[in-house]
């Protein structure tokens, strides 16, 4: 994709492309996901970050009409919205079983670029909720409901 369409589709993270990148190399770089994940976007269309970005919307909007409804966490309905978000991520990026993305959850709760990209678009307080929906869906796949 070109710069413009970078910034279309990414907006602000189309300008630290080259720092965040670095980053995640250095901390997941030698990871089966990471390898999986720079695979699949390395051939990524507007197209395809518009079909991305449309699902992550939508699984946004359902967090935080959830929250805004205080629907508890390990709720089924919460549940649904954490597994739609893990399905989400093994589609477009790399597999992600329910243990990797209870782990992955962690740093939505621990750091702060994590958790403001969840809280921009749904409400303070969705990375600990979004967690605790995570935790519980793992915990649904576990019992196998």
């Amino acid at each position: 994709m070109s710069d413009d369409d970078k910034r279309e589709m990414w907006g602000d993270f189309a300008d630290r492309e080259d720092e965040l990148l670095d980053e995640v190399e250095a901390r997941w770089g030698e990871t089966n996901a990471y390898q999986e994940s720079a695979r699949k976007v390395s051939r990524y269309t507007k197209q395809d970050w518009a079909q991305i970005n449309a699902g992550n919307t939508a699984i946004e909007a359902r967090i935080r009409e959830l929250m805004d409804a205080g629907a508890d966490p390990t709720s089924e309905e919460a549940i649904d919205v954490a597994e739609a978000q893990r399905v989400h991520i093994s589609r477009w990026f790399y597999a992600m079983d329910h243990e990797f993305h209870v782990q992955k959850s962690q740093l939505y709760v621990d750091d702060d670029r994590f958790r403001d990209g969840i809280e921009r678009n749904t409400r303070p307080g969705a990375a600990e909720w979004l967690q605790a929906a995570i935790i519980a869906n793992a915990r649904r796949a576990r019992l196998g409901r």
